[in-house]
């Protein structure tokens, strides 16, 4: 496991959060994050935006994420997924998953800054934009809502 901060270059990560969060795309209402038959307490629902999946581009903002990718050194994309996950009075954990049960690569990359963060083991990494956490999402791991900004937004990245 690995963190970066200012992942990406500057131009590069300022247009990626425009597009993102004033642009007009849709994102998508998922009443899981973890699992679809984990037990539904209200607060374990998200918003996403699949960029790329079952390999294929599935948005037309597949191309601004290929310097980011040059950067990962990916070999072999699996997905890339915005989520978006709402404020919430307090602060909500989410139950703990892997995204693939096989061993890959992934990163999370903040898009901004609150007192949201993803746990792996006992280790809590904070929300802070362009910051990319590294590491092997097979390993069980969870993400949290946010309670001092409207949303936490990252990008999810498998790949090997």
């Amino acid at each position: 496991m690995e963190t970066i901060k200012n992942f990406c270059e500057k131009n590069i990560f300022k247009n990626l959060v425009k597009k993102i969060t004033k642009e007009d795309i849709g994102f998508f209402f998922n009443n899981s994050v973890a699992y679809e038959k984990e037990q539904q307490d209200n607060l374990s629902y998200y918003f996403t935006h699949i960029v790329y999946d079952k390999q294929m581009p599935n948005s037309s903002l597949y191309e601004l994420f290929i310097p980011i990718l040059h950067l990962l050194k990916v070999k072999a994309l699996i997905r890339i997924k915005i989520n978006l996950y709402t404020k919430t009075k307090k602060l909500h954990y989410h139950n703990p998953h892997v995204d693939n049960p096989f061993k890959h690569k992934g990163c999370v990359l903040s898009l901004n800054n609150c007192n949201g963060f993803t746990i792996i083991g006992n280790k809590k990494i904070p929300s802070i934009a362009n910051q990319a956490l590294l590491f092997d999402p097979s390993v069980s791991h969870n993400s949290t809502t946010c309670t001092d900004k409207p949303a936490r937004i990252n990008i999810n990245f498998n790949y090997f």
